[in-house]
């Protein structure tokens, strides 16, 4: 074997035993050296910077100010007797700072034994016997690193594992191949979201049966097609995922035909597809939604607009259903059996002890309403009261 290869193999002596190291780089590799004995740290650093980059303080409390300004280091090596703060306080804020660092323990034979208690603890990966020879050492900060290298690719295979595991796959059913090409691409670029395509409903299922699904955003035209057997089928075998529809217009029809099933979420074309992206984030990481009780609707409404949330309100009063869409603050649009806009906002507005439930997204991209939210209910108002007047003069 070719020992003197540049920056492959590093070769340590030991007891006439020949350890091979890959040192890919080591000057990559921080190293920080505590000992109370200046000379000591002179010479250690002196052998070993040609290697490593070597940080030396004469004092746990020295090396914890170094660990602040130039941490994390790959491999700690201390000293037990020390003054003010010993190797086991200094070695375990070390750990208690960055598990991954390697500690190691510098001790006399005469204190073997505190060393060993210390080693089963688990933070102090070797104990070397004072005085330490400088090609022991080495080995030993090379098995550190290795052990280091172990642990990181330990560490990325966990973190691997859990980023898959919350992934966020959206199946998207379009027959419209450059429409799917389109929402595809705008999502795939979000960070956790995963997008998986289908030109038709029997791809779809098939998907479903290996594929663990977040959300399905479908075409209308494609749900209609079916005549909802899909998403019959979907909503029984699959009741946790959530289902939205894109649709070229939000009709009485559609609503009436996917109500039932549970299906409220629009999305109307041509579609922003960076709004539809930030929606679909939102979705996902803002939390729970909310319902609110026991405040009026026109109170609540005015604290949407000064905190400029942008969010859709579903309001329930008996058995009305209203939406109220909000961007930034303003109101945009209102829905409530056939009418749109002001006209549903004036009806949503007057209702009294409504239950609101708080979604964090509006899928809205036209603005209906162009007015002040303080002349909506001001106008609001004047409705209920020509209403009241009207019910007293009957009477």
């Amino acid at each position: 074997m070719n020992l003197v290869q540049k920056w492959t193999k590093k070769a340590v002596f030991t007891h006439n035993v020949l350890t091979i190291y890959h040192t890919d780089n080591l000057m990559q590799y921080k190293l920080l050296l505590v000992d109370d004995d200046e000379n000591i740290l002179a010479g250690y650093k002196r052998h070993l910077r040609k290697d490593f980059e070597v940080h030396t303080a004469v004092s746990g409390k020295k090396g914890l100010e170094l660990l602040s300004k130039k941490g994390p280091f790959h491999v700690a090596v201390s000293d037990l007797r020390m003054p003010d703060m010993d190797g086991f306080e200094f070695l375990s804020q070390v750990n208690k700072a960055n598990p991954m660092t390697i500690c190691i323990m510098l001790t006399g034979f005469a204190e073997l034994q505190a060393s060993l208690k210390a080693f089963n603890e688990g933070y102090i990966f070797r104990f070397l016997t004072k005085p330490c020879k400088i090609n022991i050492l080495e080995q030993t900060i090379n098995q550190g690193i290795e052990k280091y290298l172990e642990k990181k690719e330990a560490q990325e295979k966990s973190s691997s594992a859990e980023k898959k595991d919350n992934l966020k796959r959206i199946l998207i059913i379009d027959d419209d191949e450059e429409e799917l090409s389109l929402i595809s691409s705008a999502l795939n670029h979000k960070n956790g979201i995963e997008t998986i395509t289908a030109e038709n409903t029997n791809i779809a299922l098939n998907l479903l049966k290996v594929l663990k699904i977040n959300l399905i955003l479908i075409n209308s035209s494609t749900a209609k097609s079916d005549n909802s057997s899909f998403l019959k089928k979907i909503k029984t075998a699959y009741p946790d995922i959530n289902i939205a529809v894109t649709t070229w217009y939000e009709s009485e029809s559609l609503k009436n035909q996917l109500y039932p099933l549970g299906i409220e979420r629009y999305f109307e074309k041509p579609m922003n597809l960076d709004n539809l992206a930030e929606i679909i984030t939102e979705e996902f990481y803002s939390g729970p939604k909310g319902i609110i009780d026991g405040i009026s609707i026109s109170t609540f409404l005015q604290m949407i607009e000064m905190e400029e949330k942008t969010c859709t309100l579903k309001i329930t009063q008996d058995n009305k259903n209203g939406t109220m869409y909000f961007k930034k603050g303003s109101l945009i649009d209102a829905s409530f059996r056939q009418k749109k806009g002001k006209e549903a906002a004036y009806a949503i507005i007057n209702w009294e002890r409504a239950e609101i439930e708080i979604e964090n997204f509006c899928n809205k991209n036209e603005n209906l309403i162009n007015t002040s939210l303080m002349s909506i209910l001001m106008e609001a108002a004047k409705i209920k009261d020509h209403g009241e007047e009207n019910d007293s003069s009957i009477n």
